[in-house]
Formats: structure tokens, C-alpha cells, sequence
């Protein structure tokens, strides 16, 4: 997948377009509306979407439905033509549109296959053709609302990072790497090993008084196969896909950790793992690759502006690798050994 980038997007006809899905907005009853907070930031949501609007009371952790939070910024998902105002393109381009002539901001249009995103001042619009679609994607992993609320939220103090989230106490770990490198497996043995949870797959990092914070944003675990002592509230098998979805009790989640290490797992399956200090540079490289990759809906606009921003983010962070044995169990518990360790050491 390639992304086109355009400059000088005509604003009368971002106007023209922004109206029109507006207008079919205010003529249709949205089949979900409410707040749902990413991390602490509160999304005001109308969802007209049907499979989309049944699953956020079940998939999001902090929800409040028929009710707007008056700092929410505002998303609203619908089913409405868009194509009397731009080309669609093939489903394997993305079109990014923005009104300066500079690729330093966020973009004010997204055209991806038969979904498009617009920003408009403080308000968001995703626009989708097709159920069939977007039913391909789940929401606790690679779904299209996920890439949305990345670029909504995104500043200087926020960002949503592909990652697992666990600690002890005081002490929260983000475990990296791409998809299929085992964090949602490890992150569940060590939510059963008693350690808190916070999130398999996506988080929210937030900056407070020079402290990060990590918080979750969805109930799911996406486990290949059942972990002992994770019990879920509801099992989804999704289709074209060897996983299935866990909902898990809300009660089972952290509200928030402070992110005091960074741990980078190997798949090198030695008889014992073994975790070690590592240089910060070469994990947040990876990271902010791994971040760029996974908005899917566009490449990064400025690579150099995300690294920065990560690495400061976690300035202050201990930055460690993981020599994975083949035993998950033996794996969690030098995590949260870890934990414990430096933790006595706070």
C-alpha cells in the first residue's frame, strides 16, 4: 500500500464536502452517541454505523453513552456517498489531502479505499461506503477507528502507541515490538501471574508534570489460543483470523501506571529468559517505525517530528531487551520479577 500526498486542498470544496456530511448527520439518528475516553481525552462519538455502534459498549473501557462531555472533541461516523466530491482510489492507495502547503500538520483529508476521514476545526467525520468492509477489521486491533482516534488525539503530550502495557504498583513496563512478536500472549500470562494490566494492543501515553502515563482504551485481549487464569467476559472468534477476541472485565484493567521501562522482547527461546539494559536509540527507532506502520491510513507525515516525540515522551524510562525462553510462564514472571525489583528500588 502507497500513500499520495496533496497540498493546496481546495478549501471551498473541503467546505462543500464537510457540509454535505454534516447535512446527513443532522438528518439521520445516530444508532450510538455518547463519550468514550481514549487515556483521559473524551471523544464526544455518533456512530450510524450498525455492526460499529453494537460493539462500543462492550469494546472500550471508559464509556458513557447518551451523554456529551463538554471538553470532548467530537467524531462522527456515518454512511454517506462521498464520491460526487472526490476520486476513489484503488485499495491499495491512500490519498492525503491538506490545505498548507507543508506536510508538518495534520491532514485535513483522508481518502482510504471506501472510508474517508475529514477534519474540519474541532470536529471529525469518517465517512463509510461499505459495512462489508470495515466488518473485516475488529475493534480491538487494526480497526479503522483506531487509526482515526490516532490522529485525533496526537500532540506534543499524547500519543497512541502499538504496544502492551503491564506493572507492579508504581512501576509500568510498555513491551513493544510488531504484530505477531507475542506482546498480547505475554501481556495475558502476566495479567494472570497478578500483575496490572493496562492494554494488549493499543495505549494511550500521556505527559503530566514530566511523567508519562500509560492508559488503556479497549477491554480486549487478542490471544491465539486460551491462557490459564484469564477468565473472559466474552469470546469473539473473528473471521480470516487465527485469533479471537477476549473481553475482559473492566475490573481486571488499570486506570493508569506510570511508564517507567521500556522492554523489548527477542524471540530467541533460550532455556531461561533473560532481560538486560539496552541503548534507548535503537528501541525507539523501532518503535516510532512500528508507529508510522500502524496508522495504515497514511504514512508518517514528519518521521523525524514522531521520534522526537516519542523519545521524549520516554526521556525518562529504562530501556531493557528480553531473551524470550519457550516457556510464557517463565517469561511473565521475569517481567514481573522486574517489577518488583525496581520497584524496591523507587
Amino acid at each position: 500500500m502507497y500513500t499520495n500526498y496533496f497540498t493546496n486542498l481546495n478549501y471551498q470544496k473541503l467546505c462543500d464536502l464537510r457540509n454535505h456530511v454534516r447535512d446527513v448527520t443532522n438528518r439521520t439518528k445516530p444508532l450510538w452517541h455518547g463519550t468514550i475516553y481514549i487515556g483521559t481525552e473524551p471523544l464526544y462519538l455518533e456512530c450510524h454505523v450498525k455492526w460499529l455502534a453494537e460493539k462500543i459498549n462492550l469494546y472500550f473501557v471508559n464509556v458513557k453513552e447518551h451523554y456529551c462531555d463538554p471538553r470532548a472533541k467530537k467524531l462522527y461516523i456515518l454512511r454517506a456517498g462521498v464520491k460526487d466530491f472526490i476520486v476513489q482510489p484503488d485499495c491499495f492507495t491512500t490519498n492525503v489531502y491538506f490545505t498548507q502547503n507543508h506536510l508538518c500538520t495534520k491532514p485535513d483529508l483522508i481518502v482510504h479505499n471506501n472510508c474517508v476521514y475529514l477534519h474540519y476545526d474541532d470536529e471529525y467525520y469518517m465517512s463509510v461506503t461499505s459495512e462489508d468492509y470495515t466488518n473485516f477489521y475488529h475493534l480491538g486491533e487494526n480497526h479503522l477507528l483506531m487509526r482515526v482516534l490516532n490522529y485525533i488525539f496526537d500532540s506534543s503530550d499524547n500519543i497512541m502507541l502499538h504496544g502492551a502495557v503491564v506493572g507492579y504498583k508504581d512501576y509500568g513496563i510498555l513491551i513493544t515490538g510488531l504484530s505477531g512478536y507475542g506482546k498480547s500472549t505475554l501481556s495475558a500470562h502476566c495479567l494472570a501471574q497478578g500483575m496490572d494490566f493496562i492494554g494488549d494492543d493499543r495505549v494511550m501515553l500521556s505527559k503530566s508534570n514530566q511523567n508519562v502515563f500509560a492508559s488503556p482504551i479497549y477491554t480486549t485481549l487478542s490471544l491465539s489460543a486460551p491462557v490459564p487464569g484469564i477468565q473472559p467476559v466474552k469470546t469473539i472468534s473473528c473471521p480470516n483470523s487465527t485469533k479471537d477476541i477476549v473481553i475482559l472485565d473492566r475490573k481486571k484493567i488499570a486506570q493508569k501506571i506510570k511508564i517507567r521501562a521500556v522492554l523489548e522482547p527477542h524471540n530467541i527461546k533460550t532455556n531461561k529468559p533473560e532481560i538486560k539494559p539496552t541503548k534507548k536509540p535503537p528501541v525507539i527507532t523501532k518503535l516510532c517505525a512500528d508507529y508510522c506502520n500502524f496508522s495504515l491510513l497514511t504514512r508518517t507525515i514528519n518521521p523525524l517530528h514522531d521520534y522526537k516525540k516519542i523519545s521524549n515522551l520516554l526521556a525518562n524510562a529504562d530501556f531493557f531487551i528480553m531473551n524470550l525462553s519457550n516457556n510464557i510462564s517463565d517469561n511473565a514472571n521475569a517481567i514481573f520479577d522486574l517489577a518488583k525489583e525496581k520497584c524496591n528500588e523507587i
